[in-house]
């Protein structure tokens, strides 16, 4: 699935609610969700190459939800290719990874609200462990006739509209803990 992405640190968790609740909009409750984030000897992100998550999901304590999830960003287009699917068997998916010869890059754990805004637009708030602050992310889903700059743009002016300040960070979670914590050892 093409996916336009765009993700910003919110000033205020509350005033991003409340301003979406003002236009009848409603975020989901509160769930966790685990990455562990693999890449393939020499990654680089600069030349597009693909990321394999192995996703856990924890929305009730009596369900767990596991996924393998492709990922392959074109920071040039703004544009993300996401496949995903779910597994039976955690132990045996990161086997399989392992053995594509894919290495532990990252491990990113969040509490996540979302919120769907029709077919093609999800809104997500995430408290990231590790990371001050919530970051609101809007993803849309796009067709082969859309352009994702222009997608990409349209995220960008939504977030002002919902009176989000700031730029786009482009960088993944993972990136964004990793940036952290050289700050943190060399401050």
């Amino acid at each position: 699935m093409k996916k336009s992405i765009v993700k910003m640190k919110l000033q205020s968790r509350a005033d991003f609610i409340q301003t979406l609740e003002e236009i009848n909009f409603k975020f989901s409750e509160a769930y966790w969700q685990h990455d562990r984030i693999f890449v393939p000897k020499n990654y680089a992100r600069d030349r597009s190459m693909p990321r394999l998550s192995l996703r856990t999901i924890v929305k009730a304590p009596d369900k767990t939800i596991y996924a393998l999830v492709l990922r392959r960003h074109f920071e040039d287009k703004h544009l993300d290719i996401v496949n995903s699917t779910q597994v039976k068997d955690y132990t045996e998916a990161a086997h399989i990874v392992y053995q594509l010869g894919y290495e532990l890059k990252y491990e990113v754990s969040r509490r996540r609200e979302e919120l769907s805004m029709g077919d093609t637009i999800n809104m997500f708030i995430d408290k990231v462990d590790g990371l001050p602050g919530y970051y609101g992310r809007i993803e849309s889903n796009l067709s082969d006739e859309d352009d994702p700059e222009e997608a990409f743009n349209d995220l960008v002016e939504t977030f002002r509209v919902l009176k989000v300040k700031g730029k786009a960070i482009e960088q993944s979670y993972g990136e964004l803990l990793e940036s952290s914590e050289h700050t943190t050892i060399a401050g």
